[in-house]
């Protein structure tokens, strides 16, 4: 695992990061299945299942499970939405940290079109 004893604190300047990763529909699809799940390791497999069939792609599944490898979990790692273990490809689910990022983001956006979100 990544930080695997460092807690994470995204910085205030993270939003930009936050952003960039959450653009692309593979990693939104991982971050809504993380804040789903109710297991605390996902599965490399698990994820190129759920990735496989949730987003419309012309990739086959080994290249579902490169790009995930090399592309996908590495940013959502870097951005602090997810803890992925490089080694095994696991995911280590926290969906307080993963929501406290999406939460930023929704924060950001409200701000953006001038109305506050209701907490």
């Amino acid at each position: 695992m990544s930080n695997q004893n460092k807690k994470r604190v995204k910085e205030p300047d993270s939003i930009d990061q936050s952003f960039d990763v959450l653009r692309d529909p593979c990693r939104r699809s991982l971050c809504r299945y993380v804040m789903q799940t109710e297991t605390a390791v996902i599965t490399h497999e698990e994820v190129v299942d759920r990735v496989s069939t949730s987003i419309e792609t012309t990739l086959d599944r080994t290249a579902v499970a490169t790009e995930l490898r090399h592309i996908h979990l590495p940013k959502l790692d870097e951005a602090g939405l997810i803890e992925y273990d490089r080694e095994s490809g696991a995911v280590h689910v926290d969906r307080a940290t993963t929501e406290a990022c999406l939460e930023q983001v929704r924060a950001t956006v409200a701000e953006l079109q001038g109305t506050q979100l209701d907490r």
